[in-house]
């Protein structure tokens, strides 16, 4: 064969280049084929890290919803925030960092949850790809519960049964500085509740007028959360005491720091024609009160809650002079069966329980009753140990007191009992926050 004819035969001869080609042809089908298990592993990342990103932004979304203010307050935001980021990161195993945004407008709350992070490839790294990034973002929309407008009044019993030394040590300091626990505060000529007070004793009022102010300085902290989200004050306080009959201690208003002054001068009442406890009057009065008993949903239409802060024991004593003078019976008092009448005084003394009939009127016009039975502190030291009145109290009256309350609150959860001082602080606390809760709406 001649040189070219071998020549053109070996042109012809392709069994070479197609081992050349066949191997090129699968090393590029194993690149892709470990290409695409990169780019499902990546698909299978973002997506576990989506899911989780999904959950933070929900989770941010009902913390910031369900909080004091509805997502008003700078606090609750950040609450909301460490939630949802902390959901996220138990959720994620792959290093991924995100970040948690809480924005919300007068009706719509939205929480906003971005994340990113980088997967290493197996196989992709042949091709020149070291790293491929991969990110992703998931909000969630909630109606916004805003806190509703309310009107607060506190109904402070003022009488004399509301001095007794406030526990058994504090009794002890009263009856060595000025001879007795409870009811000698009447008018003989000398202030025995300052008397009292500088011989280092704490009275029942002084433990009522403390929870009081705590429930004050929360009150101021919701009430700038909402000024700051410009919806405006949002709680008015009023105080409103009694003994024979009410008193506006302090007015029905939105200025918090004026009611926390007004609180510190409340006191018993020791005034003629005061210092016994009369329900009937007390009632009559809270009924001509113009409460207007709205939704809470705006400033001109809140809900109103009446707190009625007694030890639930009515008595008909009226202070008649100054200087000594005697005390007689309140004629405007209304027995109410059982009771027990004391003579011994020369005068007669009536002493009974609370009627729950008499809330009746106020309810029926929509107003939220709630009740806190401060326990009537029966005296534990003799003389007063053995006043055939306190005994009635204790033996007679005091099992079915609460009961009564109960009876007299718009719901069972709005009656309280409370026996001691921390006992009394708690359970103002938690008539309060129930009032506002009470008032929360979804506004949309």
């Amino acid at each position: 064969m001649s040189f070219l004819k071998k020549f053109e035969a070996f042109g012809r001869d392709r069994s070479g280049a197609i081992a050349v080609l066949v191997a090129l042809i699968g090393t590029i089908m194993i690149v892709a084929v470990g290409v695409t298990l990169d780019v499902i592993e990546v698909f299978n990342l973002r997506s576990r890290l989506q899911y989780a990103a999904d959950a933070a932004a929900l989770t941010g979304a009902i913390t910031a919803r369900d909080s004091a203010s509805g997502g008003s307050q700078a606090s609750d935001r950040t609450i909301a925030q460490v939630a949802a980021n902390t959901h996220f990161a138990a959720s994620n195993t792959s290093g991924a960092t995100g970040a948690s945004t809480i924005t919300y407008t007068s009706s719509l709350l939205t929480s906003t949850f971005d994340w990113q992070s980088a997967f290493s490839p197996r196989f992709s790294k042949a091709i020149g790809i070291a790293s491929w990034p991969v990110s992703g973002s998931s909000s969630a929309k909630v109606g916004v519960s805003q806190p509703g407008y309310v009107d607060i009044y506190f109904v402070i019993d003022a009488s004399h049964s509301m001095a007794i030394g406030a526990t058994a040590s504090d009794q002890s300091i009263m009856l060595n500085k000025i001879g007795c626990t409870i009811g000698c505060h009447l008018a003989t000529g000398s202030d025995t509740i300052s008397k009292a007070r500088t011989a280092g004793a704490t009275l029942r009022i002084d433990v009522v007028k403390s929870a009081i102010s705590s429930i004050l300085a929360k009150a101021k902290t919701v009430q700038a959360a909402s000024i700051a989200a410009g919806r405006g004050s949002v709680i008015r306080i009023a105080f409103l005491t009694y003994s024979n009959t009410m008193k506006t201690s302090f007015a029905l208003s939105s200025d918090l720091t004026a009611a926390t002054t007004a609180l510190s001068s409340l006191d018993v009442d020791t005034a003629v024609g005061q210092t016994g406890t009369n329900f009937h009057t007390l009632f009559t009065s809270l009924n001509a009160v113009s409460m207007v008993n709205g939704d809470g949903k705006t400033a001109s239409t809140p809900k109103s809650f009446v707190i009625l802060m007694t030890d639930g024991v009515e008595d008909s004593v009226i202070q008649t002079g100054t200087g000594g003078s005697k005390v007689g019976r309140d004629p405007a008092f209304v027995n109410y069966s059982p009771y027990d009448r004391e003579t011994s005084m020369g005068f007669n003394w009536d002493i009974q329980g609370f009627d729950p009939t008499l809330c009746s009127t106020l309810k029926s016009k929509g107003t939220n009753l709630m009740t806190l039975n401060v326990e009537y502190l029966v005296p534990t030291l003799s003389p007063d140990s053995g006043d055939p009145r306190y005994l009635f109290v204790k033996n007679t009256l005091k099992s079915k007191i609460q009961t009564n309350m109960a009876t007299c609150a718009s719901k069972s959860e709005m009656a309280l009992y409370a026996s001691s001082s921390s006992d009394i602080t708690t359970a103002v606390d938690k008539l309060f926050t129930l009032a506002l809760a009470s008032a929360v709406y979804l506004s949309n």
